[in-house]
């Protein structure tokens, strides 16, 4: 019961940014490995398609418009954006990416692809709603920013 409780502690510490503290050393045979192996697949096959030389250093965000119109959503979205910044990317304006191999779009829900920027270098995720409703969603995004920014 008590590896239950430190999994949770773990994942929520890990959920909000900060890496938890190993106390006491781990025995080889015990190591968990974090639920971010699960997604590895999608994430792999996305890079896979991308050109070998170029990296994700760079990251705007396309919201749907229509959602910002709600104070929750849009007060997400501005801690998304903040989360760029802490993820190890710098925010650009949308416009910049067209011109920049190494800035990326991620575009939320039914948001529109911005014009001129390759489809390879687009990020798909879920509508603010549904990241706001969904903390499970709300981590893979953050550990998917993070994976960005280590250039995984």
């Amino acid at each position: 019961m008590n590896g239950v409780a430190m999994t949770l502690r773990e994942r929520r510490l890990r959920a909000l940014g900060v890496e938890p503290l190993r106390l006491r050393r781990h025995v080889v045979g015990a190591v968990v490995e974090p639920p971010v192996v699960q997604d590895a697949a999608p994430v792999a096959a996305q890079q896979a398609t991308m050109p070998v030389a170029t990296s994700i250093r760079k990251l705007a965000l396309q919201p749907d418009t229509t959602e910002l119109a709600d104070p929750a959503l849009s007060k997400m979205y501005a801690a998304l954006t903040e989360a760029v910044g802490k993820a190890g990317l710098q925010r650009v304006r949308v416009c910049d990416v067209r011109d920049d191999p190494a800035a990326a779009v991620m575009v939320f829900g039914a948001a529109a692809v911005p014009e001129g920027v390759p489809l390879v270098r687009v990020l798909r995720v879920d509508p603010l709603s549904v990241l706001h409703a969904d903390r499970e969603r709300k981590r893979l995004l953050w550990e998917r920013l993070q994976a960005l920014g280590r250039g995984d």
